[in-house]
């Protein structure tokens, strides 16, 4: 049995510990009010290591959408896990969860939140690999043959669609992602 590496346990400590901050800033002054400086203060973390943990703001603004975003890819890989034998059902169940964790989450809400400074906004929308991208490899991967490329495609487009700008309830929103989900089966 090898031992945990002290220092690799250390340092995800210290970058949750960041990342945790800089949501807190989002969350109550938004990116705009975000400063480095008031992110070391609530985190703990010296400027210096914090400059050298994360780097720039941008960085750390793309720090804190991977992190999101693999919340979010959690609830995919719960969705499926539990209808193994059925795709369909994986990524309805996928669906729900994603949309679910959407209508709770904090900094989801913050970057959406009407009037709100659009700088962490723009780097989820102009960047598509800060999100599309990513989300679109991560759940082709976890369906893998079991679903063509456009079927994963549409479905990420929709669910960011319904997270981003809910028009109807998470069950009605599932169940129009099904109906594409089943037709193209």
């Amino acid at each position: 049995m090898t031992a945990p590496d002290f220092y690799s346990e250390l340092r995800t400590l210290r970058l949750e510990r960041v990342l945790d901050a800089g949501v807190e800033i989002i969350v109550d002054r938004g990116w705009d009010g975000l400063s480095m400086t008031e992110v070391a203060k609530r985190s703990g973390v010296p400027r210096q290591s914090l400059y050298k943990e994360v780097g720039t703001k941008d960085d750390l603004g793309r720090a804190v959408v991977d992190r999101e975003v693999e919340r979010f890819l959690e609830q995919v890989r719960t969705g499926l896990a539990a209808h193994p034998g059925s795709v369909e059902d994986g990524i309805s169940a996928a669906v729900r969860g994603v949309l679910e964790h959407g209508r709770a989450n904090v900094t989801l809400t913050a970057v959406l939140r009407p009037g709100h400074d659009s700088g962490l906004l723009a780097l989820v929308t102009v960047h598509p690999d800060a999100v599309l991208g990513h989300a679109n490899r991560a759940v082709g991967a976890l369906v893998g043959e079991r679903a063509p490329d456009a079927l994963v495609d549409c479905v990420v487009r929709l669910t960011l669609s319904h997270l981003v700008q809910p028009s109807v309830d998470v069950d009605e929103a599932v169940d129009r992602i099904d109906r594409v989900v089943r037709g193209f089966a």
